[in-house]
């Protein structure tokens, strides 16, 4: 609490040391009634926690001060002992500069041309380097124009590949197509061959038929019995002799008919020779009925001298008949034999073609096989170069690196002489800045 204008005139007028003493402890007595009088009024409660907090706001505070401050000082005295260890290196690395500064002096007249031999042979040695560098850098410059130089030539023996196995393939499918038909053709071939063994074996039959036929229409009292029966036996032999007639005809016609249904060539001679053997025998078995109907009106002893001059003309127009049928049998037997064995030709070639054909198309599969094996091979061996040639990269590109930093560190030591060779004075850097953060 400050002092009123009234209290500072009246210390003014008190002069004595006493009276003074005596104004203060009034004074003091005044502010502790006037507190005591605060604590007995009725927000005493309040004001009384309002002082105790801001009290303990003020213990706080200054606690906080003393930790920060305490802080700070142990901060402070870390960076003297820093600045001091430092300092003292410092001072070692200045003072053994200037020994190795004086050495190098002391030293210098007398193996200056020694070191200059040494600098000449040095160089010397990093000439052909630095040729050999400059060509690795050529050679470097040049490797994209021969990786694509490569890659062209590995895209044109890739396009000759591809239009190999095109053509082989087209190569295997024709000779397919060609094998399938040789199939197609045996087939044929062998149908046909098994018609004319039939029809070979259908002949066989009418001979047999025919030879039966004839041992049965011979009898050798036919004529005695004619003469006694007469008309009835007459008759007889009529329908014996068209029977015949019918026969004949059936083998001509199925002759004529198994040729064109065999849709195979045929001798123009033996076709025409069979269809007017066919003609004649109609034109009899139409002769032998008109013939037949006149046996009635005949007497006893004219059918006995018209069987006697029948039987002979019966018997020569048999023979005839008999000989025509032979030949045109035995010339349809010649024509089926050599059919047969041209088939059997046919049926050789068209084998042959087969096994020529089927070893080709083995031939075809083991170059496909080796070209894809080769293919393999020589992207095996691509893989492999491409390997090597990054790996030669990467090692030229390393002892680039390692050539620049020795080159570098070469010119930091020729530095570093300079300056020490120059001066004494070691570069002050000063302390560093303490953070008070």
């Amino acid at each position: 609490m400050l002092p009123s204008i009234d209290s500072q005139l009246q210390l003014k007028n008190l002069t004595t040391p006493q009276e003074i003493a005596t104004s203060n402890s009034l004074k003091a007595q005044t502010r502790q009634n006037s507190a005591t009088s605060k604590w007995a009024s009725p927000i005493s409660g309040t004001l009384n926690d309002e002082a105790l907090r801001a009290e303990q706001e003020k213990q706080e505070k200054s606690k906080r001060l003393e930790q920060r401050r305490k802080h700070l000082s142990a901060i402070l005295e870390t960076e003297k002992n820093n600045f001091q260890t430092e300092l003292l290196s410092h001072r070692q690395s200045v003072s053994a500069g200037a020994a190795r500064s004086n050495f190098l002096r002391e030293i210098s007249d007398k193996d200056q041309p020694k070191i200059a031999d040494n600098e000449f042979h040095r160089n010397s040695i990093e000439e052909p380097k630095l040729e050999n560098l400059q060509l690795d850098e050529k050679r470097t410059l040049y490797q994209p124009q021969e990786l694509h130089q490569r890659f062209d030539n590995e895209q044109g023996n890739q396009y000759e590949r591809k239009n190999r196995n095109q053509q082989l393939k087209i190569i295997l499918q024709q000779q397919m197509d060609e094998f399938n038909q040789k199939e197609q053709e045996s087939e044929i071939l062998k149908q046909e061959e098994e018609r004319l063994l039939k029809d070979q074996w259908e002949l066989k039959q009418i001979e047999e038929e025919r030879k039966k036929i004839e041992k049965s229409s011979i009898q050798p009292d036919s004529g005695r019995q004619l003469l006694r029966q007469h008309k009835a036996k007459l008759h007889k032999r009529a329908k014996e002799i068209q029977e015949q007639l019918e026969l004949d005809i059936k083998i001509l016609a199925s002759i004529v008919y198994t040729n064109e249904q065999s849709n195979l060539e045929q001798s123009e001679q033996l076709k025409r020779n069979v269809l007017n053997t066919l003609q004649q025998f109609q034109q009899q078995i139409k002769l032998e009925r008109e013939k037949e109907q006149e046996f009635d009106d005949m007497y006893p002893d004219d059918a006995a001298k018209y069987w006697s001059r029948r039987e002979q003309e019966w018997n020569h127009e048999r023979e005839i008949r008999e000989k025509l049928i032979e030949e045109i049998i035995e010339k349809k037997k010649e024509e089926i034999i050599k059919k047969l064995k041209l088939l059997k030709q046919q049926q050789e070639e068209i084998h042959d073609k087969q096994r020529i054909l089927i070893n080709d198309m083995e031939q075809a599969r083991k170059y496909d096989l080796i070209e894809k094996q080769k293919q393999l091979k020589e992207k095996e061996i691509s893989n492999t170069q491409q390997e090597r040639e990054n790996f030669r990269l990467e090692f030229e590109k390393q002892n680039i690196i390692e050539h620049e930093d020795k080159k570098q560190m070469d010119q930091l030591v020729q530095h570093e002489i300079a300056v020490n060779t120059t001066t004494n004075e070691p570069k002050f850097y000063g302390r560093r800045r303490a953070n008070w953060n």
